[in-house]
């Protein structure tokens, strides 16, 4: 049996090695610490801004997960954390509270104008939100079957992960798949007839003979995050829905990644004039604390009581911190501003990089770009794109990586991050993507 290691003084504590040693000692292999083998060791954070634990900072290109849409340490939701703390943490959600109420206002001022009249379910993360949605199909439509797309991706517990486009994942905890699997209309890869031959596959799935049962419910992201911001075309959301209506299948969208603003619109299916019956937000709308939740027309959310509970769900910091940052993404006018440096900053990449013949496709909506690589000569573009990732660590920036392969470099920082700042972080990625072949 191993006993407790002796307490480390405080300056040898800080250094990013011994961190490092500490965690792996006690720590499972499951997390991605490890992924690579000296992950950064922070210490501090504001606005779009890191520092690791020997004071270096970076500039936080990728959101931490795309999941700082209103930056590190916003003051308004570190006071709402404050206040919350001093007066009530925890509330289990058989306890009503004037603050949950409050959240879910809050949910229901972003939503409403999408959604029309709904309920709300809170939810800790993303995965758990894509959870409830799948639930309440299975309990409005038992038997009922699902679709999904390749790439997609929805959390990694358990329920969610057997959703996932990328078999990796579920391979990863021993899971078949839980839906039948279309080709989601990536346009780099099918050509500009993307939506068509993606509609063609669903006709075939459910037509006699074509394998798929009873379809309850198709469950999907408008824009793909994990799969490396891959954009469908503009006519492929509206013939969903006109496809989800005939067949008598729920459309759920997974806004946890491409939501609360990133793409330029609150949400991003407001791109493409449609709604969802279901919708899952998370990430951003959090203030960087664990908040998820599930948004649907009123009448599709009828469970009866304690069908579905988990015991922080209604977590009173998180909620404090939920409410103060969508106060801030609309007093700030962020969703505007993800706009219009979208407009602004996406040509100017997509200049600097035209004509690489390493570089596939550079797109992107809102504050969401993304690189997309081809294979160099004895180099594979995803062992490319981890390098480049390194090169910009090394440089002052952490940049989020992704793609059906991993050959897709993303940009993810937060929406208010200083116009200067992503300008410069921009030009150093295009150097960085341009020295590949010298």
């Amino acid at each position: 049996m191993n006993k407790p290691s002796t307490p480390i003084p405080n300056d040898e504590a800080a250094s990013a090695q011994v961190v490092r040693d500490r965690i792996r000692r006690l720590e499972g292999g499951g997390l991605r610490t490890f992924a690579t083998p000296d992950p950064l060791v922070l210490r501090s954070a504001s606005g779009a801004w890191l520092t690791d634990v020997d004071g270096r900072r970076y500039l936080d290109f990728a959101g931490s997960f795309a999941a700082t849409a209103v930056g590190h340490c916003h003051p308004e939701v570190v006071a709402a954390i404050q206040r919350q703390a001093t007066q009530l943490i925890h509330c289990p959600s058989a306890y009503p509270s004037a603050l949950r109420a409050e959240f879910l206002e809050a949910i229901e001022s972003a939503c409403a104008p999408l959604l029309g009249e709904l309920a709300i379910m809170p939810a800790m993360t993303g995965a758990m939100a894509n959870e409830m949605a799948v639930s309440i199909v299975r309990h409005m439509r038992p038997g009922a079957e699902f679709i999904t797309f390749s790439g997609g991706y929805f959390g990694r517990s358990v329920g969610a992960t057997t959703f996932a486009g990328k078999s990796q994942y579920r391979e990863a905890l021993g899971l078949g798949p839980a839906a039948h699997y279309a080709p989601y209309p990536y346009t780099a890869r099918f050509g500009p007839d993307a939506t068509e031959f993606t509609m063609r596959y669903l006709e075939s799935l459910v037509a006699p003979g074509g394998g798929a049962g009873r379809i309850g419910a198709i469950l999907l992201e408008p824009i793909q995050g994990n799969g490396g911001v891959v954009i469908p075309p503009d006519d492929f959301f509206p013939r969903l829905r006109e496809f989800c209506d005939r067949i008598g299948a729920l459309l759920i969208l997974d806004e946890i990644q491409a939501g609360c603003g990133r793409s330029g619109h609150m949400w991003a299916i407001e791109h493409w004039g449609v709604a969802p019956d279901l919708m899952t937000i998370g990430k951003g709308i959090g203030g960087n604390m664990g908040v998820a939740a599930l948004v649907g027309r009123r009448d599709l959310m009828k469970w009866v009581p304690d069908a579905y509970s988990s015991t922080f769900m209604t977590n009173h910091i998180g909620l404090a911190a939920s409410i103060a940052a969508i106060r801030v993404v609309t007093a700030e006018g962020l969703v505007q501003r993800s706009k219009a440096l979208g407009q602004r900053y996406l040509p100017v990449l997509q200049d600097r990089l035209a004509g690489l013949p390493h570089v596939t496709e550079v797109r992107g909506r809102g504050l969401w770009f993304a690189a997309e690589l081809a294979d160099l000569p004895g180099l594979p573009a995803s062992k490319q794109v981890a390098r480049m990732a390194r090169t910009l660590r090394d440089r002052g920036i952490v940049m989020g990586t992704g793609g059906y392969d991993g050959r897709v470099l993303k940009v993810a920082p937060p929406l208010n991050i200083d116009e200067a700042d992503l300008a410069r972080g921009l030009e150093t990625m295009c150097e960085v993507i341009g020295q590949a072949i010298q």
